[in-house]
């Protein structure tokens, strides 16, 4: 989710404005919006600041094993989740994968 936060001349939240959508460029081109929304930044009467730190994202990848089961893995800024499996070797395989990705260590 993309943030941005209104702020008065004191660096103050005045306002927050939210935007959800469904492709990277999506948010990219959405949060360029909201900044460049002089009719928000007027109701809101601060200066648009975009709030990175705080945005939020995730992606929901379905994956088939090849023993055919079917499970979800969820990607986020800050976790990494397993679902809808039954096979403890899906999860061995995954968690042996994750340790090799540096950024996920």
């Amino acid at each position: 989710m993309a943030k941005v936060v209104y702020q008065d001349t004191n660096a103050k939240t005045v306002g927050t404005e939210n935007g959800k959508y469904t492709s990277i460029a999506g948010f990219n081109a959405g949060a360029a919006a909201i900044l460049a929304d002089t009719d928000l930044t007027a109701a809101h009467g601060g200066t648009p600041v975009r709030d990175t730190p705080n945005e939020t994202w995730s992606v929901m990848l379905r994956c088939r094993d090849p023993n055919g089961e079917i499970y979800n893995i969820t990607l986020t800024r800050k976790n990494m989740s397993l679902t809808s499996y039954s096979d403890d070797g899906i999860r061995t395989k995954i968690e042996t994968w994750a340790d090799t990705v540096a950024v996920l260590a």
